[in-house]
Order: C-alpha cells, then structure tokens, then sequence
C-alpha cells in the first residue's frame, strides 16, 4: 500500500471506529467516489516558468502562504476576490481530508475559501506525474500554466494523472484556488517523480513561501 493510501485509510478508520456501523455503511459509498478517477491522462502540461530571479534561501518561509474568506461559493471562480480576506497559518502540504473537521488551517469546517500561493521546488528535470484530490472545487497553476480545475460543488474525486514537463530543476510557483461548501472537505496533492514508480504526496521540503506572497 503506497502512503497516499496509508494516509487515507487512516483518515477513514478513525472516522469508522468514532461514528459505528452508519458512518462504515456512507464510507463505503465515500470511499467508491474518492477512489475514483479517471483512466487516461490528460495532455502533458509544458512551458511552466520558472521563477525569476531563484530566491535565495534567506529569503524562503516554510510551507505554503494561505488566504481565508467565509460564505457560500458554487464555483471556484466566484473566489478570483476574496471577500473579506484573513490570513491563516502557512500549510506544511497539501494532505487535507476531514469528515467534519475545520477546512486545512482555517477556522470554520464548512463555507471556506482559499488561497494558496508559494513555490514548489522540482530538483531534477523530467516528467511529474500529478493527481489532485479535491472536495469541493479547485483550480491549481504551477508556473503560470494551468495543471487542472474542478470547479464546482462535488464530493470527494481525484484528477486523471496529469503528466508535467519540468526543463529546468528550481523553484516554480504554486497558485491554488480552493473553496469547500459543507460536509466533507479534501485537497490532497501527490506525485510521481522521474524515475520513480510510487505515487507520493508532495513532501513538506518542496514547499516554501516569500514574504510577497502572503495575502494574495
């Protein structure tokens, strides 16, 4: 079992030890959703920018810079502006799923919506193989060019593999926009490095953030 399963099965287990037999009965129909994607890639995604000019170290904060607002959204272009906007703690990675728990490091477990800038450091060129879980809607761009968007009200799913051409290791930008309605909430971000066979979230290490980037 690779570790992308590891995590959620835990996440499930401990919501079926908490809730008894009812909470087993709906995460079977949970699990057969979130567990679903699609079987044929999506086209490779090319001409990502790299980030100009390469922070120096000094200059990077760990994690990922992220953004609240609270209310009703359907589709994640309502959230371009936030309203209201609150700066929240910056998010080590991007492994959230939660029955009924508070929306990645917001406040509320319900009616939230993100923000999330930083960069993502690829340290070796080749093919990425991504896939994006999300509940509810998502838009994710990796220097400037547009991996993939779900962007209305859904439960839990997870992206086709979506193959990205890195020409150039180095840090690139992560812009994701996000929005959870009520009930459930996921955004997860894995991968499958060059070389490699096992599918993996995003670690920690990759993430990082700069000053500049806080409240976008």
């Amino acid at each position: 079992m690779n570790p992308v399963s590891v995590f959620n099965e835990i996440v499930e287990n401990a919501w079926r030890s908490r809730c008894g037999w009812r909470a087993t009965l709906a995460s079977i129909v949970w699990l057969s959703v979130s567990s679903a994607w699609a079987l044929e890639p999506v086209d490779p995604v090319t001409g990502a920018a790299l980030w100009t000019p390469q922070p120096e170290a000094v200059e990077l904060r760990p994690g990922l810079a992220v953004t609240y607002s609270y209310g009703r959204q359907v589709h994640v272009d309502d959230i371009e502006v936030l309203r209201n906007p609150v700066i929240g703690d910056p998010l080590e990675n991007i492994a959230h799923r939660t029955i009924d728990g508070n929306v990645l490091t917001s406040t509320q477990a319900m009616l939230v919506a993100a923000h999330i800038r930083g960069l993502i450091h690829f340290d070796a060129a080749g093919t990425y193989v991504f896939r994006i879980e999300s509940n509810d809607g998502v838009k994710v761009k990796i220097g400037g060019r547009q991996i993939w968007v779900d962007p209305e009200i859904h439960p839990n799913r997870w992206s086709a593999p979506i193959p990205m051409v890195i020409d150039t290791p180095g840090r690139y930008e992560l812009w994701i926009n996000y929005y959870q309605k009520k009930g459930t909430s996921a955004l997860q971000l894995v991968w499958t490095t060059p070389g490699s066979s096992e599918e993996t979230h995003v670690p920690p290490g990759a993430f990082s953030h700069l000053e500049t980037q806080i409240g976008q």
